[in-house]
């Protein structure tokens, strides 16, 4: 089954994401859920993109320039993809945008594609969109050009807001991670004529790089890429598919290449297959990075910094087990809070202190959160608390692992309700 690590989570945001909208009214994104009510929605891709970009300004990864794309189709259906380079040399694994969150290119024959490790939901309001908006206009620059047109034009525009908290949930195939196969077709169709591979020669210069010079049949140019290795050698090429029988005079590569590949023929493959991986230890690298880009979430949009750092996160690590998520058995509980204590006044009379006893109400209204789960442990979150427990997922000791554990943030209530069990915490204020 595999290693998996779940994470519901629930932050807290204003107005994330609008949609197309309408002349000059700005629309926010929402779906319809059963109740026939209206939430606002942060979409998947907006979440991927902020989650990208947090990383990116924390330090944590690189993200691809433009000279790692190409546009590939025909007319206005042309769409922006990897380049084939990055694909055929393995480079394309050390960026975690393409490695956890997947790609297609299909300039290459067959198309080639990773289905994403990292699946994110989009992430749903908990409340109801009660269409409340804003009117704006620019009328500081209006008046600036007034005073030279002689005409007071300024431009008017709605927009929708929505501040309440968010819920999605991630999913982490973590043994999906740090590994591509790359496939190149044995025969290839150009117009009305097939092309068939006639000849593959591999060669290692002494730096570890590998060259590869790919020959088809009727083609004046050879399809030539090469593997160069990084300086911390931490993605390697583990294993090539050669389309051809063992032994065949249209292979050529050096024989002690085969101490550092693992190098298999089959005559009956209709492609070559070339697998690069990344070490062990930059797998959990990367996931831990990931864990630290979700933790400190930010996203920037219309002029604001919105912070989507969780509030609440319910993590699951699984190994060899199916995995579960929490999502619909977080509840968002809207309730008055009432505390009740006595306040003790001493005043001070002729013949010594006279003593009153004062008895207070107060009533607040806050939200607090239900879980209905069995057995998990709640902490408070932090970074190293969630990266630490997620830790276990890379221990090779256990076969078996199925664990959750809740954390929170103090400005939240959250009550763990199981149906053995009844668990409250609250932050100290």
């Amino acid at each position: 089954m595999g290693r998996y690590i779940v994470m519901d989570i629930v932050f807290y945001g204003n107005s994330l994401n609008y949609d197309q909208g309408s002349g000059n009214y700005q629309e926010l994104k929402k779906i319809t859920k059963w109740d026939g009510r209206q939430y606002t929605l942060v979409s998947r891709y907006a979440l991927r993109y902020s989650l990208l970009e947090t990383a990116r300004k924390m330090g944590l990864w690189d993200i691809a320039d433009g000279s790692m794309f190409q546009r590939h189709g025909e007319g206005d259906q042309k769409v922006i993809q990897p380049s084939d380079e990055i694909l055929l040399s393995g480079e394309i694994l050390k960026y975690p945008e393409f490695d956890l969150f997947g790609y297609l290119i299909t300039s290459t024959t067959p198309q080639n594609f990773k289905e994403a490790p990292v699946k994110i939901s989009h992430a749903v309001s908990l409340t109801p969109f009660r269409y409340d908006a804003l009117f704006n206009a620019n009328i500081g620059l209006a008046n600036r050009m007034r005073k030279i047109t002689g005409e007071m034009e300024p431009n008017p525009f709605t927009a929708e807001e929505h501040e309440t908290y968010y819920l999605y949930t991630a999913v982490i195939d973590v043994d999906n991670i740090g590994k591509i196969e790359v496939y190149l077709a044995k025969t290839v169709k150009e117009g009305n004529k097939q092309r068939t591979m006639n000849s593959v020669e591999i060669r290692k210069d002494d730096k570890g790089n590998i060259d590869f010079k790919i020959q088809y049949r009727g083609k004046n140019e050879p399809l030539e890429f090469k593997y160069q290795k990084d300086r911390d050698d931490s993605i390697y090429l583990s294993r090539l598919i050669l389309p051809f029988k063992e032994k065949d005079k249209k292979v050529k590569f050096p024989e002690e290449l085969k101490n550092s590949i693992a190098i298999e023929f089959n005559d009956n493959a209709g492609a070559l297959i070339i697998e690069y991986q990344l070490k062990d230890g930059k797998i959990k690298e990367r996931v831990k990075e990931l864990i630290k880009a979700i933790v400190n979430l930010k996203r920037s949009i219309k002029g604001r910094e919105e912070d989507l750092s969780p509030k609440l996160m319910v993590v699951g690590i699984y190994k060899n087990n199916p995995y579960k998520t929490y999502k619909d058995k977080i509840f968002l509980v809207d309730e008055y809070c009432e505390e009740e204590y006595d306040e003790i006044i001493e005043e001070p009379v002729e013949n010594g202190k006279k003593i009153k006893i004062k008895h207070i109400v107060s009533k607040s209204k806050k939200p607090v959160f239900e879980i209905n789960i069995n057995g998990a442990e709640i902490k408070e979150l932090s970074e190293n608390e969630v990266i630490n427990f997620i830790d276990a997922i890379f221990d090779n000791e256990n076969d078996e692992l199925s664990e959750v554990k809740i954390f929170y943030d103090p400005s939240i209530e959250c009550r763990i309700i199981g149906k053995n069990e009844k668990k409250q915490h609250q932050s100290s204020e």
